[in-house]
């Protein structure tokens, strides 16, 4: 076979004008087909290497049965993906790590338990070409229901088989989702490379065509894969019921040490009350004697009450008195201040009078004495 033979020898070119002619394939053309085309792109030269569009994603689609069974219905088909829908098996372990499997169609919706991780099967088979790549993602709904997937897992070219699809429910409720919604959206690439049964980097065959059990138990040996968070819950609640266990244990057991408190007391009570009703006798006897002096006692506290009023009284006055004192007090201190001021003030007048008085007499006596000098 070479780059333009097909693969019953007849020109590619009139093969290519055949193509516009095919329809989607039933079960057993999809096998046929997908063999048929898997190192054969009937497309080469006319489709170039891209993320194809939907055009060309469903012609490739339409001769090669990639993708099988399709809808080619205006809701499932977007400008560059195409909705696959859940079908077939899911697989889970509850969280006493036991498996659960259940069928998913049109009767039974996907169920996904709260706090899980749940393995989903979809509704078509997959039987990729040498020469195209799948990568799919969860619709952004089930991301709104805080529901999980691992971004942009791809798909490698060659691979044939149904797929298992590991969705994580984060919340903390469950989930059922009816068939005919959507659960994965679709792309396709084409590659760079012309298909060529000869290359080395090819998928391993060992991947292909595995049950779901098979998947399981190559990734982790079948035993159980739950969420961390299911499981750290599943360990709150049963230290919680413990805890109320233990709670009910001691709730009985103080009722009872409670009853048998309550019988003990009630049997010292009335042997109390029996000592009580001879001892009740002297003691109103003695009551009535506490009564009288207690009389006589509020007599003498009423009386020294109003002593003490009266001595609070007159101390109030006298602190006011010895309050009024010392302002007064103070008043003549500065007052004495102010005139000790004044008393300095007008000494040093007078002795600067004392003194002019002196200069002037002892003038006077010059010019007597230089007066007489003069008469004689």
């Amino acid at each position: 076979m070479n780059e333009r033979t097909g693969a019953d020898g007849e020109d590619r070119e009139r093969v290519q004008a055949d193509y516009s002619s095919y329809d989607y394939a039933s079960d057993e053309e999809a096998v046929e087909r997908a063999v048929r085309f898997r190192y054969l792109d009937p497309f080469q030269g006319v489709i170039p290497p891209a993320l194809l569009s939907s055009k060309d994603f469903i012609s490739y689609v339409k001769v090669t049965a990639m993708i099988h069974p399709f809808h080619e219905k205006k809701e499932r088909i977007k400008a560059a993906s195409y909705e696959i829908r859940a079908g077939k098996k899911a697989i889970w372990w509850d969280q006493n790590g036991l498996k659960k499997e259940r069928v998913v169609d049109e009767k039974n919706p996907l169920f996904l338990q709260k706090n899980s991780i749940t393995f989903v099967q979809i509704e078509s088979t997959i039987r990729l070409p040498q020469y195209i790549a799948l990568r799919f993602n969860l619709r952004i709904s089930s991301v709104h229901r805080g529901l999980l997937l691992g971004t942009g897992p791809l798909i490698d070219p060659e691979f044939e088989g149904d797929i298992l699809i590991p969705i994580h429910n984060l919340t903390d409720q469950d989930y059922a989702i009816p068939v005919n919604e959507g659960l994965i959206w679709v792309e396709f690439t084409k590659t760079s490379s012309p298909p060529d049964p000869t290359w080395l980097y090819r998928i391993e065959p060992r991947k292909s065509l595995l049950t779901p059990t098979q998947y399981l138990e190559k990734a982790n040996g079948n035993n159980p894969i739950r969420s961390s968070l299911g499981g750290a819950i599943a360990e709150f609640r049963a230290r919680a019921e413990a805890a109320e266990t233990s709670a009910r244990r001691a709730r009985r057991d103080s009722r009872l040490a409670a009853f048998t408190g309550i019988v003990a007391f009630l049997g010292v009570a009335i042997g109390i009350g029996i000592a009580l009703h001879s001892y009740f006798g002297t003691m109103i006897a003695l009551a009535g004697t506490v009564q009288d002096k207690a009389s006589t006692a509020l007599a003498k506290t009423e009386v020294l009450a109003s002593r003490a009023e009266e001595d609070r009284k007159s101390t109030d006055e006298t602190k006011k008195l010895i309050d009024d004192s010392k302002k007064s007090l103070d008043t003549a201190i500065r007052e004495i201040g102010i005139l000790r001021e004044e008393i300095t003030s007008l000494r040093a007048v007078e002795q600067t009078r004392q003194q002019q008085a002196s200069v002037k007499k002892a003038t006077n006596a010059r010019q007597i004495r230089r007066g007489r000098g003069r008469l004689r």
